[in-house]
């Protein structure tokens, strides 16, 4: 995000370092290059835009598929700044120049991902034991190490002896990752807490990992589509420590292999967070969580069909959070006789079908009084149906009166009439709205309450009636209709096909004490719907 507040409000930030804090955590939202514009207002605020706090989310990417790695080094060799998370896309190295650019921030990584270039259609990368050696010594310091690409070694016979990454607490594995039984990450990464792997046919590797750090894991995530075989060992170990757990399982799976699952979560009592995927949501499953984990926070299941008494059973959760749906279908129904979830307080829907969108929220607002928190994003794309059409959100206004946090996400261009009763949401303060477009058929009802205001649109069309029955300019659509907002995040397009200028200064002129943002937008292809939330 770019941040828009003008230069003599954040000016007042003196040389204290108290203040200087607070200024380090606001440049730590913008981006690399929103660092360097600032950077450039003096050298006081070039010390504080490069801090270690302020680069905190600063994520350098270095691709050696685009640029050679001496370009890269030729860039950073004079740097001083101590960048924190890297994202790694290289084929080869030669020079040793991608090795001078790891050692120079040794000290500083803390977040490293590893991953192919998606343009440069390369399957795997092939290093030497010597290089994986020299490269693995650079992330000394590193908490966090993700591999996402083949990588084979060109040299496997070689005895060499890797260095221990003992800060590494956070490891995760993708397919394929590894070409070969070659990586004794169990030497390597001996205080890791956390795991993702992926469970492959042929290759044992990665259930002895798990095995091997059962009695210290506090966060295990297994990725186990892809195996032909009918069967999960790690489910005989015993994890004391496990707090979360994430268990993406294939479809075609036997009534044994579930009740193996069942087993292992009845002894993991002291979960606070579960994601289940397809068959293995059962009703006998989630009876199972409800009676052992009763300290269970976030529930997540990932399903196209879920058990009529779901709702039922997870409203036994006495600290339930959140409630976490994906690609099912829900109705009234589900809902109608079931007990009153003492502390649910977010529900996130991705991609779901709501059958009687009006009876259905009306009951929700019944069995969940302390729900405050709504994420929904549209199952639907490229038109077919979408929330001009459903009624979701009519009915989210008229029965949802306790939200307070409200996120639509949707593959349309959005008619604003949609949101003629907005208004009644009287307990709001933070909406965010996610889709291809607006059309401005007619204003917003006031929403004084609004304080936080995201839209992440492409454009904001005139009325489809001809003659327009309304033309409504972005910044009469925000001080009309959020006329208590603080605080505003655009997308790029959106400002851009708006004359940003002239929009921002007008809105500048009626909202003096709004703070603006420009917004990264994350693409509507983004398969990680989370993400678009």
């Amino acid at each position: 995000m770019i941040c828009l507040m003008r230069i003599h409000r954040i000016s007042i930030f003196g040389h204290l370092r108290g203040d200087s804090l607070v200024f380090e955590r606001i440049v730590s939202y913008l981006t690399v290059e929103d660092c360097k514009v600032a950077s450039l207002v003096n050298y006081r605020w070039s010390q504080l835009c490069f801090s270690p706090i302020a680069l905190a989310n600063v994520q350098l990417e270095i691709n050696c598929a685009v640029l050679e790695a001496s370009d890269y080094w030729t860039v950073l060799e004079s740097s001083c700044r101590p960048y924190r998370n890297l994202v790694l896309k290289f084929a080869s190295d030669d020079a040793g120049d991608l090795l001078k650019i790891l050692g120079k921030f040794q000290s500083s990584w803390e977040r490293i991902t590893i991953e192919q270039d998606a343009d440069a259609k390369l399957l795997r990368t092939e290093i030497s034991v010597g290089f994986l050696s020299r490269m693995l010594q650079a992330f000394s310091n590193v908490k966090q190490l993700t591999i996402k690409t083949v990588i084979e070694l060109s040299d496997p016979s070689c005895e060499t002896d890797l260095p221990q990454l003992n800060r590494v607490e956070a490891i995760c594995l993708y397919k394929n990752c590894f070409d070969g039984d070659l990586i004794a990450w169990t030497r390597i990464c001996p205080n890791v807490k956390y795991i993702g792997v992926p469970l492959q046919d042929g290759r044992d590797e990665f259930p002895r990992i798990i095995q091997h750090f059962s009695h210290q894991i506090e966060h295990l995530s297994i990725d186990a589509r892809f195996i032909e075989r009918d069967s999960l060992d790690f489910v005989h170990e015993d994890f004391p420590r496990l707090r979360k757990f994430r268990l993406l399982y294939p479809i075609s799976n036997s009534a044994a292999t579930v009740n193996l699952v069942r087993s292992f979560i009845s002894r993991c009592s002291n979960l606070t967070e579960i994601s289940l995927f397809t068959n293995v949501i059962s009703q006998e499953t989630l009876q199972t969580i409800a009676e052992s984990c009763t300290q269970l926070q976030v529930v997540s299941l990932d399903t196209n069909e879920i058990p009529p008494s779901t709702f039922s059973i997870l409203s036994k959760l006495p600290l339930l959070k959140q409630l976490i749906l994906q690609k099912m279908t829900v109705e009234p129904a589900m809902i109608t006789s079931v007990a009153t979830f003492p502390a649910l307080r977010r529900l996130t829907c991705l991609s779901i079908r709501i059958n009687c969108p009006e009876a259905f929220f009306q009951q929700l607002h019944k069995k969940m009084p302390r729900l405050t928190w709504l994420e929904l994003l549209d199952r639907f794309r490229y038109g077919f149906s979408n929330f001009n059409q459903n009624g979701v959100v009519d009915a989210i206004c008229v029965h949802m009166a306790n939200l307070q946090r409200l996120a639509l996400v949707d593959w349309a261009t959005l008619d604003l009439s949609i949101f003629q009763n907005l208004n009644m949401l009287t307990n709001l303060t933070e909406f965010r709205l996610k889709c291809i477009g607006l059309n401005a058929n007619r204003t917003i009802p006031c929403c004084a309450g609004v304080k936080k205001l995201v839209l992440d649109v492409d454009t904001l069309k005139p009325s489809d009636t001809i003659p327009p029955k309304c033309h409504l300019s972005l910044a009469d659509l925000i001080s009309q209709g959020f006329p208590g907002v603080k605080s505003i995040e655009l997308s790029h397009q959106l400002l851009d096909r708006t004359i940003s200028e002239r929009e921002i200064a007008i809105l500048r002129s009626v909202l003096t004490d709004c703070a603006f943002y420009r917004r990264k937008r994350v693409p509507m292809t983004d398969r990680d719907y989370a993400a678009l939330l």
